[in-house]
């Protein structure tokens, strides 16, 4: 048998994404089974995947719940970097990253701060509360068939005005369940026994926590064909007249977008590698906005980020 071509092992790469998607913790033996694909090949296939940040996740976001919520910050700094730097030990501060753009500094946060008191702010781009996170099943297609797909759904867009859901589980997380989220936010996936032991959580009350993760948490699987790092991450900011449609049609990516809903916005992220995909892109946003899909929308492109809580490493 001939050596496997870098297009083939892509297709097994986005087999193996795609049964992870479906079940974050199935097991190795069992994505063999359901893909053919042999377990030791499987499992070198996942090394490779993590290690080239083809595969990212699955990790974990919390939803709002009435005792908890966090808050998305959109600002300018005159020292950007200087402010990311002193935000790594900013209690309360989940991630924060240095953009380019409309704005060029992101913070998510889980009180609500006052950022004009720091040195160097400048201005508020926006800022709201952040509600459910999305990431679409990535299609293995290629970049011009989604491209046809959104031009179509343009062309036949009416205004629809989309209504956000307020329902949400009380929290009532103690320490040890607080342990265990911040232990497993980056990859579901590792090895339960060693972990536990680590940050010093029974089994019995990880079994309980693991149950609640549906009420209180979403789960993410990324999928990036050429390698994380290989892509230019934009960021945007709409105000969607029709917000399942703006998900739909940015999910259609070969990529994988991640999608949150802050106040009544969207911040969407989405990776991009050539400048003609971000031209087609933004002539695709563009019109977006012509039909009012879409009303004003701001953009940055992310330059660093520091996430106190997720490794993109599995």
């Amino acid at each position: 048998m001939g050596k496997i071509t870098q297009a083939q092992r892509i297709k097994e790469y986005y087999k193996i994404y795609e049964q992870i998607y479906e079940d974050p913790i199935q097991s190795i033996s069992d994505i063999s089974q359901n893909t053919g694909i042999s377990r030791n090949t499987v499992a070198k296939y996942l090394q490779e995947m993590y290690t080239s940040g083809i595969l990212v996740g699955p990790y974990i976001e919390m939803k709002p719940a009435r005792t908890y919520k966090e808050y998305v910050y959109l600002l300018n700094f005159s020292k950007p970097f200087s402010v990311l730097q002193g935000l790594k030990g900013f209690p309360h501060v989940i991630d924060c990253s240095i953009t380019f753009g409309d704005w060029n500094t992101l913070v998510v946060t889980d009180r609500c701060i006052n950022f004009s008191q720091l040195k160097g702010f400048q201005s508020i781009v926006y800022q709201g509360v952040k509600r459910f996170t999305y990431t679409p099943k990535v299609e293995c297609t290629s970049w011009d068939e989604p491209f046809k797909t959104m031009h179509e759904c343009i062309k036949k867009f009416t205004s629809k005005r989309s209504e956000y859901e307020n329902f949400s589980y009380p929290l009532h997380w103690g320490s040890d369940e607080w342990k265990l989220y911040h232990a497993f936010k980056p990859n579901l996936r590792q090895k339960v026994t060693p972990l536990l032991r680590k940050i010093k959580v029974g089994y019995e009350t990880y079994t309980k926590w693991r149950k609640s993760l549906e009420d209180h948490c979403t789960v993410h699987t990324e999928f990036y064909p050429e390698g994380l790092k290989t892509y230019l991450r934009h960021c945007f900011l709409f105000s969607p007249n029709d917000k399942f449609l703006v998900q739909k049609l940015f999910s259609l990516f070969p990529i994988s977008s991640v999608i949150t809903e802050v106040g009544d916005q969207l911040l969407v992220y989405t990776h991009v590698y050539s400048s003609g995909i971000i031209t087609r892109l933004f002539c695709t946003i563009y019109n977006m906005e012509a039909v009012e899909m879409i009303g004003k929308f701001n953009k940055a492109v992310i330059v660093s980020n520091h996430d106190v809580t997720k490794s993109m490493e599995g």
